[in-house]
């Protein structure tokens, strides 16, 4: 284990005085609309703006050296590898404690161009391993490892520290809606740069960057999303074919049946950034499909019960059922599970995490997981 002392000083050998410091997350009350408050208080509205600046500079680059694409997926990633951090150069942000674990806030660059902002929270005791944790729209990083006035994402970041996990959450790029996913997205296209290549290999990066900041290697990694950050933890493992226990929450349905249901037909005048992104069914959405690709990943799956976006009448069941008779029929029907709990559109972790923690704790990690580690620094 590496000592508080220890890794403030190897956060200073790496990248110098942090610009800014606190001991605590100190986030202001969002009362439901955190979107509203977070990102201009945190400098994201301006984060995102900075990338049309990048582009018109010149600096977006159609490179990607990280980990290899299966050829399924590659229309979806616009690339045959995730996109890799550029530089050893780590910049620090902030940092500050909470209870019982430490959170730092960094930025680095990835090789596209691309600048990614995360939080990676360090427990203060032994480290039992690492969790990428991939936040839904609207949310923040800062938020879920918060939780004097939540949102759907429940502190889930928090919760993973505490139970003695380092977390690594970076910001999904948007401006707290889909439109502003949709724009950037489109930006970054006419560039031959993909916006879901580059929230995948901000998730990913985090081995990377709990390796430069705590100096610890060998950690057993788990994959947490919720609700759009589901959608990219399962188009993460699909894609790499890893094989890390995954956990995903608020999404599981049928697309076709939501296309016709009254979430979309009473909101017409908003844009759906799965639709513009994954034009011409480009995108693997649960099902057999996508389960094909992913079995046998050990795979979680939560909602809420009164979750409007992922209930019965959209496939919900029906998707399940779809996805645990291709691992049952691949010999690995125990390896994937679903819960619903009393809740609305949110992660829970009350089942979830003692599922994740005990795959990651379990000999049968080493065989499942095919590349634990494989990310050369």
């Amino acid at each position: 284990m590496i000592s508080r002392r220890a890794l403030s000083g190897l956060l200073m050998t790496l990248v110098g005085p942090s610009s800014v410091t606190g001991n605590t997350l100190a986030l202001s009350h969002c009362q439901g609309s955190c979107a509203n408050v977070d990102l201009p208080a945190l400098g994201y509205d301006t984060f995102c703006r900075s990338f049309f600046d990048i582009a018109a500079r010149g600096k977006l680059r159609a490179v990607a050296t990280g980990q290899g694409i299966r050829r399924e997926m590659r229309s979806l990633f616009r690339e045959r590898r995730l996109y890799r951090p550029s530089h050893d150069e780590i910049r620090i942000l902030w940092r500050g404690t909470a209870d019982g674990f430490s959170v730092v806030k960094v930025e680095f660059d990835l090789e596209c161009g691309v600048p990614v902002r995360g939080c990676l929270g360090i427990p203060d005791g032994p480290l039992k391993g690492l969790i990428l944790l991939g936040h839904g729209m609207a949310s923040t990083p800062e938020r879920c490892f918060d939780d004097a006035d939540k949102d759907y994402m429940n502190a889930l970041g928090k919760q993973l520290c505490q139970d003695g996990y380092v977390v690594w959450c970076p910001y999904i790029v948007q401006i707290g809606n889909q439109e502003s996913q949709n724009n950037i997205a489109a930006m970054l296209a006419s560039h031959s740069v993909s916006a879901h290549n580059v929230s995948c290999a901000s998730i990913d990066a985090g081995e990377i960057v709990c390796r430069k900041l705590t100096g610890v290697s060998g950690l057993n990694v788990g994959v947490y999303g919720a609700s759009w950050g589901a959608l990219l933890a399962l188009h993460l493992e699909a894609a790499t074919g890893q094989m890390r226990p995954t956990v995903i929450s608020g999404y599981m349905r049928d697309e076709r049946k939501l296309l016709t249901s009254s979430v979309v037909s009473k909101n017409l005048g908003i844009e759906l950034a799965t639709y513009i992104h994954f034009a011409n069914s480009r995108a693997r959405y649960t099902g057999a499909e996508l389960a094909y690709l992913l079995s046998p990943c050990p795979l979680f799956v939560e909602i809420g019960s009164r979750d409007a976006a992922n209930a019965v009448e959209l496939g919900r069941d029906e998707k399940f059922a779809e996805m645990r008779s291709v691992y049952a029929s691949s010999a690995h029907p125990d390896l994937i599970e679903m819960d619903v709990f009393d809740g609305v559109h949110e992660a829970s972790g009350k089942r979830a995490r003692p599922w994740l923690y005990g795959h990651l704790a379990s000999p049968a990690y080493q065989e499942t997981s095919r590349l634990k580690n494989a990310i050369a620094l």
